[in-house]
């Protein structure tokens, strides 16, 4: 894994997480799995330094390595700073390419919908962003679900996602340009939204919340298949 942060100013401990994959498949370039959104980070991360901005919660930011075989970078963090996961009030996933985000899944966590709205109000006034329920299993963001921790998933519409990825094909020319420019700062302004919104004060989930989820979404085959 690869990892920065810039350490907040108000409460230092408290952390926002946003990462992207870092491998892909083979073959291709791995350019919309997951190579578009690891631009996206790094760029969230140089705009941030370069305006000298300075969040209240720190924002650290990770490339997760092994997620192609199992998400076992993203294993390994929940793993070594087990210790430090109460304090990560959220883990921000973006794996689905260079559609458009048009929402994101809140993985559970139902009430996070209403959290996203207000967020996201001054961008989107209109509330067009549709945010669902449903949890995402086969990305970065499993293990923190599964350790109880916030998470989100950019929900994307699929732009040459599904033809091209885990396949040669998957290479520059199939990026889509202004989606990622646009995501990008989507994601930024979110990121900054959460680091800075002190009133927001998300419990962790006990592992029976967790295995409540599992149940209510019907998780347990999926789980299975992606051998989790």
């Amino acid at each position: 894994n690869v990892l920065a942060e810039i350490p907040g100013t108000e409460l230092p401990n408290e952390v926002v997480l946003i990462g992207a994959h870092i491998d892909s498949w083979g073959l291709g370039t791995g350019a919309n799995d997951n190579g578009c959104n690891v631009a996206m980070m790094i760029d969230i991360a140089r705009q941030i330094k370069s305006l000298e901005l300075k969040p209240k919660r720190t924002i650290r930011f990770v490339l997760w390595n092994g997620e192609e075989q199992g998400m076992l970078g993203s294993y390994a963090y929940t793993q070594k700073h087990k210790n430090e996961l109460n304090d990560l009030k959220m883990k921000i996933t973006v794996d689905i390419g260079s559609g458009k985000l048009d929402g994101f899944f809140v993985n559970g966590r139902k009430h996070l919908g209403g959290d996203l709205k207000k967020w996201l109000a001054p961008i989107d006034p209109e509330g067009t962003y549709i945010n669902v329920p449903d949890p995402i299993i086969g990305t970065d963001n499993y293990d923190f679900l599964s350790q109880g921790v916030p998470n989100l998933v950019g929900k994307h519409d699929v732009y040459n996602y599904c033809s091209d990825y885990h396949s040669e094909s998957d290479t520059y020319d199939k990026v889509n340009k202004q989606n990622l420019k646009d995501n990008t700062a989507l994601i930024g302004w979110l990121t900054w939204q959460i680091a800075n919104d002190l009133s927001y004060k998300p419990e962790r989930h006990s592992r029976a919340d967790v295995e409540q989820i599992i149940i209510d979404y019907k998780l347990e085959k999926g789980m299975k298949a992606l051998r989790l």
